[in-house]
């Protein structure tokens, strides 16, 4: 395992650095595309359902990878997965260039999800494995804040060229950058990404003992954890359910139902990567010092409003500030909310929670995809945003009356 740099700024040395040079260069292309994904998909011959059932066919694709991969992460090291899989991941973005229509999408989210399931584990656990206890708010906060920081104009520009050259040809243009990028970023983990774990296990990896060792894992992680943690992560479900019903549908209301132009949404959205960046590490820092709660309360009664006050936009305007909106609140109130589940989870079992809960949460977000669809095309519009306010404010009272602060938070 290679030393860890304790000074503040000595981790952009090491892995850390790397880290965010690479997801930097691939933000500055990425950041062109998932903005307009749904646009994208009605284009190419589309329905409201297919958004909804490609998102959900990616998320529940992503199950059984993600337990391979943190299994794979433990037992043949973190640097070969990474890499490979990125190179992989860069693959992808080239097929999505030229796919003839929208059926194809369908092959690529499931590609795309299988691979970075695989991908995402070591993804996280060389993030982890570079810092030092001394620097590793700050690692976390410059994670959060560098690679958007690359892509920040992008939305607003490749806006500007759809509004000129329409949304397919803009976003295969984008796609092809993005592949470009995605090689750089590849090929940068590759040659200066150092190895954080040294391999003693015996199995060295070996296929046939995994679905075995993994179950076990996860039955006894099952057992050893506390109500309140569990509560806590039903409210979670909820919000999470409320969120999927209607983000991939922010794009085509306020394009089909208010008129907001390619640009004007690339506006929109570079201002809400801006007020994230600026707002998420002192959120971070001041949940730290003051308790979760008091933070994370507040943004979640406010947030219906947000989605109320879009929903009823009669403009570009209305729609900037409702976004601006939910941004500010997601920047105060998440990092309390991300704090307060780990402070929850013990540290010897706090890998394999993760895997549980992002395999719940895979589940959750594909069927609220799917169903936000139905709703969006079958039935109204307008409703998938009143219902995702009412699930908001359900969840939030539940963590009113549910949700304290831990008497001690877990190391």
């Amino acid at each position: 395992m290679p030393d860890r740099p304790s000074g503040r700024w000595a981790i952009l040395k090491g892995n850390i650095g790397v880290m965010l040079l690479s997801s930097g260069f691939w933000n500055l292309a990425s950041s062109m595309t998932w903005p307009f994904y749904s646009l994208y998909i009605l284009e190419l011959g589309g329905s409201h359902i297919d958004i909804g059932l490609i998102s959900a066919m990616g998320a529940v694709a992503r199950i059984a990878p993600t337990f391979l991969g943190g299994y794979l992460a433990d037992a043949l090291g973190r640097k070969k997965i990474l890499y490979s899989m990125s190179f992989l991941l860069a693959g992808n973005e080239l097929i999505l260039a030229f796919v003839p229509d929208y059926r194809y999408l369908y092959l690529v989210a499931v590609l795309q999800a299988l691979i970075s399931g695989i991908r995402d584990p070591s993804f996280s656990s060389i993030l982890a494995d570079s810092t030092a206890p001394e620097n590793r708010a700050f690692s976390l906060a410059l994670w959060q804040v560098v690679p958007p920081l690359f892509g920040l104009f992008s939305p607003y520009a490749i806006g500007l060229v759809m509004d000129a050259h329409g949304i397919v040809t803009a976003m295969r243009w984008a796609y092809m950058f993005t592949f470009g990028m995605g090689l750089v970023a590849s090929t940068l983990r590759y040659l200066f990404v150092e190895e954080t774990l040294v391999n003693n296990r015996e199995d060295n990896g070996d296929l046939r003992v995994a679905p075995k060792e993994i179950l076990g894992d996860f039955r006894e992680t099952l057992s050893r954890l506390s109500i309140q943690l569990w509560v806590f992560l039903a409210i979670d479900f909820v919000f999470t359910f409320a969120w999927a019903l209607a983000e991939p549908y922010f794009v085509t209301y306020a394009r089909e139902e208010v008129g907001v132009t390619a640009a004007q949404w690339g506006l929109a959205t570079m201002l809400m990567i801006l007020v994230r960046t600026m707002l998420k590490p002192p959120a971070a820092v001041a949940s730290d010092r003051h308790g979760r709660i008091k933070f994370m309360l507040p943004c979640m009664f406010l947030s219906p409003v947000a989605f109320i006050l879009f929903v009823n936009s009669g403009g570009f305007h209305a729609v900037l500030l409702a976004q601006l909106m939910m941004a500010t609140l997601g920047s105060i109130g998440d990092p309390a909310w991300e704090a307060l589940f780990v402070d929850y989870v013990p540290r010897e079992y706090r890998g394999r929670f993760n895997a549980i809960a992002s395999v719940c949460w895979s589940f959750i977000w594909g069927t609220g995809n799917a169903v936000g669809g139905a709703v969006y095309q079958n039935y109204s519009k307008r409703l998938i945003f009143n219902l995702s306010a009412g699930l908001l404010i359900i969840g939030s009272f539940a963590a009113l009356l549910r949700v304290k602060e831990p008497e001690e938070r877990e190391r």
